[in-house]
């Protein structure tokens, strides 16, 4: 999380540096960036904080207003407006729509959107812009006539400064930051800081009360989750507790503008860190329930997952905040979009190999460890990585099989039979006497059905074939283990009781 929060850190504390300053609202066909509400009133306070309210002007509707006293009036109405909207504590810019055609939903004309509502001796006025089409045919949004002649009434029934400030140092008061006293600062910087050590110290005496609690029901390890979840939400409550008491401390339209961007950011930053933590406790959780064997094949497939979940919502996060912001994200993911199918048609054959693994892994028809015969290739296999699967093979040579090819080709894994096929052919010689062929057979079988440690049918032994020169005499038994070493034994045993049998009955192998 931290090169993430390091990016959107600086991008809010230094928006017009690490980005260029006329990028602050999405792409814009107007020069002026008037092509929404929250634009338009954005653009409006960032004309009136550089102190130009000749270009402030050119975002109000003064067609009311007499032509030959535009030049004079719009930068004082200008001026008025800003004072007006920063009376208002609760108006919010990001509240605003970004959509060309504004919100639908507030108000009954769908050219018309609803800025704020102004509370003066009782009465309430409302603050509204209107798409407005231009005479070069551009549409645009203009603070209304009907909100630029309630501007002068406003202004002068606009609150007396508080009484707060009339027993602080001047200095205080004076020296301003994005048209707030210094001292508003200083308090914002005092409740940041309060809110902080109130919600940890929460923090703390409720893991104490957790382990407690966990101590007497004497479960171990029952309260894991609540650390990783526990700072999120606590910085999450911090960020909502700051936004409340900034409402009372009433800094500037401007300054709540760059404040709802930094709590946006906190608040989509303890989302993520949260949903960071959750994916991290999952994946943890499902390691531990496998086998040493199944762990060592999944390691790599839980990682890889590990990281693409994290980078999944640090993506998705950056894109909320940024288009929150009004970053123009629609062309950053048309070009992620472009650039993520470049980079896999570049690198198809590894990812071929990637989701081969990930279906070996996720198959597992073999495991590390494992003898068989891979695609007539005999060995051990000694690791499943996500690009291939290397085979120790008889040579003791080591194979690397890439796993797009290891996933297509038939796996005899050796390893997962649960008995081993005892099946030799005797060749007897075609003169031998019949009854002699009878009794081995019936010797044969005995020897079979007596050894605990074979597994006979109801015929184990048949003649399966006849030639010339022999007759084939076929044994068909299991040996009941899985070691192939304990098969070696047992196969030494069977073969020397089968030349005894041969001799008692005075039979020659062809």
């Amino acid at each position: 999380m931290r090169p993430f929060s390091i990016l959107l850190c600086l991008l809010a504390v230094f928006p017009g540096r690490l980005w260029p300053q006329n990028t602050s609202q999405k792409k814009s066909s107007d020069p002026l960036g008037r092509d929404n509400p929250r634009s338009t009133v954005t653009a409006f306070l960032e004309s009136c904080h550089e102190n130009n309210y000749v270009r402030a002007a050119q975002y109000l509707d003064l067609r009311q207003v007499p032509e030959r006293s535009r030049a004079e009036e719009g930068p004082k109405l200008a001026r008025q407006l800003e004072a007006i909207l920063n009376s208002d504590s609760r108006f919010s810019v990001l509240s605003l729509s970004q959509a060309p055609e504004g919100n639908l939903s507030d108000d009954a004309n769908p050219n018309l959107d609803h800025i704020t509502t102004i509370t003066r001796a009782s009465n309430t006025f409302s603050i509204d812009v209107e798409r407005v089409v231009l005479q070069a045919g551009s549409d645009v949004w203009l603070f209304t006539p009907a909100t630029v002649s309630l501007i002068p009434t406003l202004a002068n029934l606009n609150e007396q400064p508080s009484s707060i400030e009339a027993r602080l140092p001047r200095f205080l008061v004076s020296i301003q930051l994005l048209e707030t006293p210094l001292w508003k600062w200083i308090a914002l910087l005092v409740v940041a800081v309060l809110t902080v050590l109130l919600l940890r110290s929460a923090g703390s005496l409720l893991r104490f009360l957790a382990e407690k609690f966990e101590n007497r029901l004497g479960v171990s390890r029952r309260w894991l989750w609540l650390q990783p979840l526990l700072e999120p939400w606590l910085v999450f409550l911090s960020a909502i507790t700051f936004g409340l008491a900034e409402q009372f401390i009433d800094p500037s339209a401007l300054s709540r503008l760059y404040i709802a961007r930094g709590i946006l950011l906190v608040v989509v930053w303890s989302f993520a860190w949260c949903f960071i933590n959750l994916a991290d406790l999952f994946l943890a959780r499902l390691d531990s329930l496998l086998d040493p064997r199944q762990r060592m094949v999944s390691h790599p497939l839980i990682y890889l997952g590990r990281r693409a979940v994290k980078f999944a919502i640090i993506v998705m996060a950056i894109i909320i905040v940024l288009d929150n912001w009004g970053f123009n994200m629609t062309t950053l993911i048309a070009g992620l979009g472009v650039g993520g199918i470049a980079v896999s048609l570049a690198a198809q054959s590894t990812i071929a190999n990637v989701f081969g693994g990930v279906s070996v892994i996720g198959d597992r028809p073999v495991m590390p460890g494992d003898f068989g015969n891979f695609g007539g290739v005999i060995g051990t296999v000694e690791d499943i990585g996500m690009r291939s699967t290397r085979v120790r093979t008889l040579n003791r040579t080591l194979m690397s099989i890439p796993n797009s090819s290891f996933a297509g080709i038939n796996l005899e894994n050796y390893a997962a039979r649960d008995k081993i096929l005892f099946n030799p052919t005797l060749q007897l010689k075609r003169g031998a006497p019949k009854d002699k062929i009878r009794q081995l057979i019936k010797t044969l079988g005995d020897i079979l059905r007596r050894d605990k440690r074979i597994e006979a049918g109801p015929s184990p032994i048949r003649l399966s074939n006849l030639t010339s020169a022999s007759f084939a005499l076929e044994i068909f038994a299991y040996a009941l283990t899985r070691d192939i070493d304990e098969f070696y034994k047992i196969e030494v045993d069977l073969f020397l009781e089968i030349d005894d049998a041969l001799a008692a009955c005075g039979l020659d192998l062809a």
